[in-house]
């Protein structure tokens, strides 16, 4: 019986076979612990994401990271559901090779099972990204993707500036890029809800 030695090493390869070589070297050149940390905005996302409990039917999506002092990443998204409930659900995100730092996984507190988090894309400045999330099936112990592009968040440190340039432009075509092109998979902006 055949299984992979490194579990996690094999999904980076995996990553890297999706965002292709060049892009992820550029990633992780980018990539910086104090840049990833902070406040995020959701902007965009897919229908799909409905099937981890997100989704578009959720308003002011917003998403804090923070480094701990083992090198993981505690996150915290913070939305209004469908019914302008204001929601929460806390956990935590590791590399899954500290050489690759934006080929990650999320773990939160009441799944309890750890998934995927592939940064797809960023800006040269790091204030918008692209984070996907194949789905992606243990057996015996090595990763059978059956789709790289099931669902993908966009993510932006600033909502109001993402809408005013053209980083939108770059943003949609990356998604095009990578087959987010269906009705299932598509962009979907995130709306914001205020208090009245």
């Amino acid at each position: 019986m055949y299984t992979c030695d490194d579990y996690d090493e094999a999904v980076v390869k995996k990553y890297t076979k999706f965002v292709g070589e060049k892009e992820v070297k550029r990633l992780t050149k980018l990539f910086k612990p104090e840049k990833f940390v902070g406040n995020w905005k959701q902007v965009l996302c897919s229908p799909s994401t409905r099937l981890f409990g997100s989704g578009p039917k959720f308003s002011s999506v917003e998403a804090t990271y923070k480094l701990k002092k083992n090198g993981l990443v505690s996150v915290t998204n913070d939305a209004y559901d469908g019914e302008f409930n204001r929601v929460s659900i806390s956990g935590v995100s590791r590399a899954r090779k500290d050489e690759v730092p934006t080929c990650r996984t999320v773990e939160f507190n009441l799944r309890k099972n750890e998934g995927d988090y592939w940064i797809l894309y960023a800006t040269p400045s790091f204030e918008t990204i692209i984070v996907v999330a194949p789905i992606i099936l243990k057996i015996f112990n090595c990763p059978l993707v059956i789709t790289n592009n099931f669902g993908f968040y966009v993510l932006t440190k600033d909502r109001k500036k993402f809408w005013k340039t053209e980083e939108q432009t770059h943003v949609v075509g990356t998604l095009k890029k990578y087959g987010f092109t269906q009705l299932w998979n598509g962009p979907i902006a995130t709306g914001e809800t205020y208090d009245l």
